[in-house]
C-alpha cells in the first residue's frame, strides 16, 4: 500500500510539474510552478524564495497524487455506482477545492470558488454517464 501512495506523489508531482511547465509557456516566458496572479501566487511571492515556493508546489502536487489513489478505493467497492461516484465525488472535491487554492490555480474569491465547482460537477456528470454507459454494456453482454 506504502508503494501505491509513493508512486501516486510521484505521478502527481511529474503530471504538476508538466502542467505548470505548459501552462507557463503559455502565458508568459518566465517560469512559475503557481498562478503568480492567483491568491497564493501572490502570497509566495511576498513570502517565500522561489526555491521555497516550488518545494510547496511539489509537496501539493504530491498530495493530489495520493488523493487520486486514495480516490480510486472507492471505486473498488461493491457500490452502486452512483454511491461510488457521489463519495468519490465529495471526497476529491474536499480534497482538491483547499490543494488547488493552495496550489494557485485561481484567485480566491467567491466567483472563483463557484466556477471551479462548477466545472467539477460538469466533470463528475460525464465521467458518472460514461461510467453508466460501460456499466450497462457489460450488463448486456452478461445477459
Amino acid at each position: 500500500m506504502m508503494s501505491k501512495l509513493i508512486n501516486a506523489a510521484l505521478r502527481g508531482v511529474t503530471i504538476g510539474l508538466l502542467i505548470s511547465v505548459a501552462i507557463s509557456s503559455l502565458f508568459t516566458d518566465v517560469y512559475s510552478p503557481v498562478n503568480p496572479h492567483s491568491t497564493m501566487g501572490i502570497w509566495y511571492a511576498q513570502h517565500l524564495t522561489g526555491v521555497g515556493t516550488m518545494a510547496v508546489c511539489i509537496l501539493l502536487w504530491g498530495l493530489i497524487g495520493v488523493l487520486f489513489q486514495v480516490g480510486d478505493w472507492f471505486f473498488q467497492q461493491d457500490w452502486s455506482l452512483l454511491r461510488m461516484t457521489a463519495t468519490h465525488f465529495i471526497l476529491m472535491f474536499l480534497g482538491l477545492l483547499p490543494l488547488g487554492i493552495l496550489a494557485g490555480w485561481f484567485p480566491l474569491n467567491l466567483a472563483n470558488i463557484l466556477f471551479f465547482s462548477l466545472i467539477f460537477a460538469v466533470i463528475y456528470a460525464i465521467i458518472f454517464w460514461i461510467s453508466l454507459q460501460k456499466m450497462k454494456k457489460t450488463l448486456k453482454n452478461i445477459i
